[in-house]
Order: C-alpha cells, then structure tokens, then sequence
C-alpha cells in the first residue's frame, strides 16, 4: 500500500479553516463518516484520548504538521484525511498547524499503522515537500503530488507480525476475503482453478474495492499454481462453494504443510470433516490445522474484472477446529487480521446449525412453478412462505435437531435463531418469518438451477440424512426434499453429497464420533490432528463432555 492510495479526494481539504485542534478534527472525521465508512463518535473519542496522552506536533522549516491518530474500532481499515491551511489551525494554544493528517485504524493494522507513520516523516524530510503540498488547488492534485513522492520509496511493506494468507477461490467471498486481508496489511496470495478468472487481478496486481473498506488492494500474487499460491503461507482460506470442498482438498492436499492452518469458509455440513478425510489420503504424513467457519463473513459481490464491492463485514463468526482444542492454537493467529472470528463449540455445532439448510431447498424447490414463470419475481421468503410451506420447514427443521441432539448437540430451532439473529419471534415459523423485517424485499431466484440446491442440498441435507439413517434417527421430509431435488435437476444429488461414507465417520458411534471431534482416538477411525496429534488421546477414557447449548 502507498499514503496516495489510502487517500480518496473527498478526504483532502486544501482550505481547511477552523478554530482550534477540535474543529479540525472534527471536520476532516467527518469527511471519513461520509467517505469511509468510519463511525464518528468512537473515532473522536479515541483520537481525543490519544490526543492527551501527547500530541503529535512537529515542524517542518517554518511550518507545523499535526497527526492526531488513533487505534480504534471506528473503522475496518486503515484510513487518512489530510486538511492543509496556509495561515494554520490553532493548535495546543500555541503553534498553528498547517498540514493536519488525520489517522485512524482498527487494532488489527497497528504494525502497518505504524509504517504510515514513519512514511509520513520520511516525506516531510523531503526538501520542498510541505510547501509544494500547501501550493495544490484540489484534493486529487494533492493525492497526485503525494503519489510522486512516495514513487522512489515503493509500497508500504505488510505489517510485522501479521500472518500471511492464501485465499483459494476468487468468486463473490474468495475476493472480498483477499481484498480486506490487503487493506488490512496482510500479505496476500489468490488462488484460482482456472486462471482467466484471475487474469485482471494478476494484470494489475490487485483488487479494487469499494463498500464497507475500499481503495487499491494490492496482492502478492494471483496464480493458478496451487503450491507457488501456498508457499509460505499461514493461513489456507477456502472460499469456495461447499460442492467445491472435494476438488479444493485434492487440488492442494499435495503442497499442504504441517502447522498450515487450513479455514473453510463456509464449512456447510460435515465440511471439516470431509476435508480432512481427502487430506488425509492423499497425503496421510501432513498434519495442518483444519477449522470450519458457521458462515461467510462477507456479503459481497464481484462487479467486474478484478473489482469487488462489499456489502457488508459480520461482526462475529464462530468458527471451529477439528479436533475441538485446536480452536486456541489457530484463532489467536487469525484474529490479528480478522478478529471477527470468534470460537465455536466444535465442528458438529458448526455443522449442525445451518439454517440454510432448512430454508433454501424446501422454499425453492417447492416455489419452482413460480420461478420458472416468473423467474423469480416475487419476494423469496415472504410470499414464497406460505403456511404450508411453513410446515415443511417445521418438518425438516425438527428432522435437523434430532439428529444434532443423537450426536449430543443442542442445535437452534429455526424459530429460535430467527430471533436470535433477526429479533423476529413468532408463534409458529410462518409467523416469525413474517415478522422478520430483514427478510422483506428479497427476491427468489431467477432459475431452479440455483446454489440453494445445487450446494445446500448435497452439502447440507444429504449430510444430515446420513448421519441421520446411521445413528436410526428417521428423516423422511428432508430425504423427499433430496429426492425431489435430484427429479428436478436430473442428478442424483446423494451419490454426488456428503454421505458418512465421504465424511470418514461410516460405522462410528456416537461416542466413537465425539471422541474425534474432541481430539481421542475412536476405535473406528484415525484421529484427525494437527501438528502435536497427541495419541495418547483413547477411546478407553471417559467419554468428554460436549456443549449442549450457546
């Protein structure tokens, strides 16, 4: 990253006038509220706390800069405003500033904060540099005039200390995760499987962004060679439809290292599980870390050829490990660039609460006259939710927490997370979805042949029925969804899903399932590991004790 780049014109005023220190502030955070999704009131808090523990004030010949700066959660970047007055802002009652660089970043950019700093004061040692920024007549000829400084010095190295991370995927989630990482300070390496996909973000060197971060992020590398993507990387990010886990998993299983930590993102159902299961047969002596996320972090969208706009970053994900306690050995190291993730019960819960997979087949596939001749003109969860339809996700959603609660898991009603996640409540599902004000003005799909059957079928119900039929607990409405599915797309939807025997847990018991979540050894299968695969870990212990409810 470059100061140039950081820089929008909206966030530069050449004739700035103010009062004293505060005004100043107050004016250029408020062009960061306006232009970089920044929230005011936090980010006038922490700068004035950072303010009184010294500010920062220096000359430069005959002028004065001032950098009031914070470290604060008012933002999910790295942000600057800079305001210039040729006569000065009254500052500390003294001296008048004349260059004034407002600096905000969350905690997770504090290494890289701390370069934009030091750059800032190699600049302002240039001869002339001060002067020649206080004679621009526009915010973009500021920007410009900063960019030809900066030009012999090169790019903003990543932040010290920050993980390094390859995102597998370049669709909606791989390049919204690719380009935050970026912006973060994160050096950046993304992988595609088909390298046009990629050709304009290798061209340029980058993503441009825009939404909740935005700017230039400029990557390490974007390639469609797995092992030049992976090398020397932390952290393995999979962002990929959850059909496209298998293929993943085979594709970089040869060039996974020990101690890599690998994130699915989604995992869906059973995700973690099936990962592990490919890696380990291909290549049986690599111990990586293998977590799955309950959810994207990222609604987002792919506008053109190497530009993602981002809708929105959620703010907590819980994300799980498999075995269980490896959740304190990866999530310390993610949370420096992403601390949204937050830790999970175990890959079972994870699993086992996706509600996705109660909502997404039934209501499309049993809306399919509809789409087809409307092409999905209608509102997919208001209109397309009648109280029959109401009862067939009632159904599969009873289905769903019986088979989490034979393996011990307490998963959420449909009803219950719709009020957790939404405040919606309701007598019956029909009427909670009815009084979810989120759910209004959402159009169904344009066709059937649509990700909410095509992934959520065999990667989320097909797992339950599974698991489901080996542990005697009956799921005949989310099996008629399956095999209603199949009819209509023409593919056998449980030969393609997650069945037990694809999740490596065929013939386990519950118990035998348990221990390998928690990280023993079941009598039916190796143990999944990381690096330490501490096999003194038995099945002749006591069964371990899992959560049962949030």
């Amino acid at each position: 990253m470059t100061i140039a780049g950081t820089l929008v014109p909206e966030t530069v005023v050449t004739d700035l006038v103010a009062c004293n220190r505060e005004q100043a502030v107050a004016r250029l955070v408020a062009a960061l509220v306006e232009f970089r999704h920044v929230d005011a009131e936090p980010a006038l808090k922490d700068i004035a706390t950072r303010e009184r523990a010294g500010s920062v004030l220096f000359p430069v010949g005959s002028r004065f800069i001032a950098i009031p700066h914070a470290s604060t959660n008012a933002c999910k970047q790295l942000v600057m405003a800079i305001g210039l007055s040729r006569d000065g802002v009254p500052w500390n009652g003294t001296q008048g500033a004349n260059v004034i660089m407002v600096i905000l970043g969350p905690p997770q950019t504090h290494a890289l904060y701390l370069r934009v700093l030091s750059r800032i004061a190699r600049l302002c040692e240039m001869q002339g540099f001060v002067e020649w920024m206080l004679q621009a007549g526009s915010g973009r000829e500021v920007i410009e005039r900063i960019a030809a400084a900066e030009e012999p010095l090169g790019a903003i190295a990543a932040g010290e200390g920050m993980p390094t991370f390859c995102v597998l995927g370049a669709g909606h989630g791989g390049m919204a995760m690719a380009a935050h990482l970026a912006v973060t300070g994160c050096k950046v390496n993304l992988f595609n499987r088909t390298p046009g996909r990629i050709e304009a973000v290798r061209a340029r060197g980058g993503i441009d962004v825009d939404g909740e971060v935005s700017g230039f992020a400029a990557l390490n590398a974007a390639t469609a060679d797995p092992a030049e993507a992976m090398d020397n990387c932390d952290v393995l990010m999979i962002v990929v439809p959850a059909t496209g886990h298998r293929e993943m998993a085979e594709i970089i299983a040869p060039h996974i290292k020990d101690g890599q930590i690998l994130v699915l993102n989604p995992g869906r159902t059973g995700g973690a599980f099936e990962v592990h299961t490919v890696i380990r047969k291909i290549n049986p002596h690599a111990h990586p870390y293998i977590a799955e996320a309950e959810t994207l972090l990222y609604a987002a969208r792919a506008t053109n050829p190497g530009q993602v706009h981002i809708f929105s970053i959620k703010n907590s994900v819980p994300l799980a490990t498999l075995p269980t306690y490896h959740i304190t050995d990866i999530l310390p190291v993610i949370r420096k660039a992403l601390p949204q993730f937050i830790p999970g019960d175990n890959v079972l819960k994870t699993s086992l609460n996706n509600i996705g997979a109660v909502f997404h087949p039934a209501i499309t596939l049993l809306n399919a006259g509809r789409i087809e001749d409307t092409h999905g003109d209608f509102e997919y969860y208001i209109e397309g939710v009648t109280p029959a339809v109401a009862r067939v996700l009632e159904a599969i959603d009873e289905e769903r927490v019986a088979v989490a609660a034979a393996l011990g898991i307490r998963a959420n009603t449909a009803r219950e997370w719709l009020y957790l996640a939404y405040d919606a409540a309701g007598k019956t599902l029909h009427d909670a979805m009815k009084a979810n004000a989120g759910y209004f003005g959402i159009r169904a799909p344009r066709r059937i042949e649509h990700r909410y059957i095509t992934e959520d079928v065999p990667a989320s119900l097909v797992p339950i029925a599974s698991i489901g039929e080996m542990l005697n607990v009956p799921t005949p409405t989310i099996r008629s969804i399956i095999r209603l599915a199949s009819v209509m797309h023409g593919v056998d939807y449980w030969a393609q899903g997650r069945t037990v025997e694809r999740l490596g847990i065929q013939g386990m018991s519950v118990k035998d399932i348990r221990f390998l979540v928690m990280g023993a050894e079941p009598a039916a299968s190796p143990m999944p590991g990381g690096p330490d695969n501490p096999s003194a870990r038995t099945s002749q212990a006591s069964e371990p004790p899992l959560s049962t409810a949030r």
